[in-house]
């Protein structure tokens, strides 16, 4: 194998590495608010209706804040060219 072809294939490790790790906080994270949910109920005295409102008001704010940081990620115009060019000539090859 050819240096490139082994840091082509590192590099899609890491890669992968952190879209589980990512995916791991994301399902971690929405656990640790459902079990939540009953020490919200308890506290604050709310429904089963206003629970779900809970939940939704915040999966709704970590969407928007994960688009958000998407975009931030994704640099000026230029560099999202560069990005996209370069995933199409991956995909090609």
């Amino acid at each position: 194998m050819t240096p490139t072809v082994v840091q082509n294939s590192r590099s899609r490790q890491l890669a992968l590495g952190a879209l589980c790790a990512g995916m791991l906080m994301i399902v971690l994270d929405q656990t640790i608010v459902n079990v939540a949910l009953p020490s919200i109920q308890h506290d604050l005295g709310f429904s089963q209706s206003s629970l779900a409102w809970v939940v939704n008001a915040y999966l709704i704010a970590f969407a928007g804040l994960l688009l958000l940081a998407g975009r931030l990620g994704l640099g000026s115009q230029d560099q999202r060219e560069v990005r996209r060019d370069a995933w199409t000539v991956d995909v090609l090859d």
